[in-house]
């Protein structure tokens, strides 16, 4: 009897437990008194280490390449400090704090969409405030599956490149999910012979360059759009028809990628 009770109590335990959790994403990290101007930002976890407050004098949302490039010409040649925000903030050191009351945040929340699905080459082309969620299934659509990532589908494809994230492998390329991109485009400060921003576009063919670029933690400029065997530069994909069979939830022949391209 008093171990029937036990199990009974485990399981209504259990139940309770399983009924009453729930989850949601993190809430904005970036706040402004009034339309986008007097801003604080802070990350995922909602305080620094140091416990102190980031504020930023203006914060802009870019929804192309194009306004990107005005934005950062206009801070350039208002000598404004800048730094990138992105969608949730998830590092813990202060990346995302720029100069205080005339700092500058440029956030990559709109900059979210899959530019290029290339099944032949095996490589996706997606702007930098793409989150990892986003390309792992629209690469699944496909039939093509990144090797590795991070635990975490929240990241962004420009976030995770900079703070070099990665899972956890020793095989082939590594773990890296920079090792896996190809080409990049970045947007720096420029002098007025590039209109005060320049764009870099950068790919294995000057791989010094595109190695910094990679893993900059944002102080190099705004990563606008990635490609690899995945993104915002290219990344290598494995095809999903090529995983061991234990690893498939799904019937192998609902996944085979077709031939082609897409993009939008």
């Amino acid at each position: 009897m008093e171990i029937f009770q036990r199990i009974l109590l485990s399981t209504s335990c259990l139940l309770l437990a399983v009924f009453m959790v729930d989850c949601s994403p993190p809430e904005s990290h970036i706040k402004c008194s009034s339309t986008n101007t007097d801003c604080t930002i802070t990350n995922s976890y909602g305080t620094f280490p140091d416990r102190s407050i980031c504020r930023a004098a203006n914060v802009a949302y870019p929804t192309t390449e194009e306004e990107l490039i005005s934005i950062v010409a206009g801070a350039t040649v208002a000598e404004r400090k800048v730094k990138v925000a992105t969608r949730y903030s998830h590092s813990i050191p202060k990346l995302a704090c720029p100069d205080g009351q005339n700092g500058l945040l440029i956030s990559t929340d709109y900059l979210n969409r899959t530019l290029e699905i290339d099944v032949q080459s095996m490589t996706m082309t997606v702007e930098s405030g793409v989150t990892l969620r986003q390309l792992i299934n629209e690469a699944a659509e496909a039939g093509l599956a990144l090797p590795y990532s991070p635990y975490w589908w929240g990241l962004t494809i420009g976030g995770l490149l900079s703070t070099g994230a990665h899972g956890s492998t020793l095989w082939g390329k590594g773990s890296a999910i920079h090792d896996y991109v190809v080409a990049l485009t970045i947007i720096s400060p420029g002098g007025p012979e590039d209109g005060y921003a320049k764009v870099r576009s950068l790919d294995e063919s000057n791989s010094t360059e595109l190695n910094a670029a990679k893993v900059s933690l944002g102080v190099l400029g705004v990563i606008s759009k990635v490609r690899e065997v995945l993104i915002i530069s290219l990344f290598y994909l494995h095809p999903v028809h090529n995983l061991p069979r234990r690893y498939m939830s799904v019937p192998l022949e609902s996944c085979r990628p077709q031939n082609g391209n897409r993009s939008v």
